[in-house]
């Protein structure tokens, strides 16, 4: 994979006296679906609409396909922005809408094609003599992305696509996306805050804070392997538990139990990662109790959410969070609240934060 399609070098920016993008470094291969994904003000946005040429860096370059578009303007770089408003023009009709970044270089009948391509793919050939006002919001998002990729672009951008669908649609039009993408084999560049959706559409995905980017990797690698505890508290549920070593064990004081690990640490105390669905959990009444990589508690809370039961187990001033797979109607999955229930895990599913 030719990661040097699109390469970010060295960018930053202020507004005034806040900094809001530190010397950024990433390089986008070719054909990936990338994701930016942090929480409101970590520079994500800014990031984007310097790639769009809407905003300048104060330094640092942006290369594509290794020509310097970093002071082009938005119009001259061969790229497309799609916008979280769509910013559809509501006085043309769809087919209208569609065509209007085509109609400079094409004639009548290569329009006609273009759109009819387009249309069909996208699945919104039927609605071409609508008005915007008469289009739900899902096919608005179609024609918003079918005007950008009209046009053939190397590179699209994002600015959080799905964030105007509900939720059962968004699902939907995740799946459409990656599809299109794959098939298409554009660039496509997004911006989410939305972890389940960063997750879902990234073949990678950079995680942002305060305008630096903490780290950046597969979806997999990201959830299952974190390296900082924000990132590991960012995507997903997540139980962190500080321990320190112990003789040739480590020890959780929040938990009063030793644990092993399947790596070493590198400090003498440490914070670890342990995922919800990687704890199994038991009735505490016919079980004997081992004193490593599990505790005895109390079911503080439960959630009933159909494939699985979210249970928040007290274990002395510390509360951990266990997602119970209901796997089969004889899964005895319905431990109540006040139940005294054993938890416990492999050692290869704690994970050392390494900050």
């Amino acid at each position: 994979m030719n990661k040097n399609f699109l390469v970010i070098e060295n960018i930053s920016k202020s507004f005034g006296k806040n900094k809001v993008l530190e010397n950024i470094n990433l390089d986008i291969s070719k054909s990936e679906f990338f994701g930016l994904l942090g929480s409101s003000g970590s520079g994500k946005t800014t990031l984007l609409r310097i790639l769009g040429g809407f905003e300048k860096p104060d330094s640092g370059r942006i290369f594509l396909e290794g020509v310097d578009i970093t002071n082009l303007e938005p119009f001259d770089r061969p790229l497309n922005y799609m916008f979280q408003s769509y910013a559809l023009f509501p006085h043309l009709n769809v087919f209208d809408n569609l065509a209007f970044g085509i109609r400079e270089k094409f004639n009548k009948n290569e329009i006609n094609s273009e759109v009819k391509d387009i249309s069909e793919l996208l699945s919104i050939d039927n609605l071409l003599n609508r008005r915007i006002k008469q289009l739900s919001g899902g096919e608005q998002q179609r024609v918003a992305l079918g005007r950008c990729l009209i046009k053939k672009p190397k590179l699209l951008l994002l600015d959080e696509p799905l964030a105007a669908l509900d939720k059962k649609l968004r699902s939907k039009t995740q799946l459409e996306l990656t599809s299109l993408q794959k098939q298409l084999k554009v660039t496509f560049v997004f911006v989410t805050h939305d972890q389940e959706e960063a997750m879902s559409l990234s073949d990678r995905m950079a995680i942002m804070r305060e305008g630096k980017i903490l780290e950046c990797s597969s979806p997999e690698e990201v959830y299952e392997n974190p390296k900082s505890f924000y990132t590991a508290n960012f995507i997903g549920i997540a139980n962190t538990i500080e321990v320190y070593k112990k003789s040739n064990h480590y020890f959780s004081n929040e938990l009063n139990i030793n644990l092993e690990l399947e790596h070493e640490a590198k400090k003498q105390k440490t914070n670890i990662l342990l995922r919800p669905e990687k704890i199994k959990i038991k009735s505490a009444k016919d079980v004997k109790i081992n004193l490593v990589n599990s505790f005895e508690g109390v079911v503080l809370e439960k959630s009933y959410l159909g494939s699985f039961t979210r249970y928040e187990v007290k274990s002395g001033n510390k509360i951990i969070s266990v997602l119970d797979q209901n796997y089969n109607s004889n899964s005895n999955y319905n431990f109540p609240i006040g139940e005294r229930v054993l938890c416990s895990w492999e050692k290869e599913s704690l994970k050392i934060l390494e900050d």
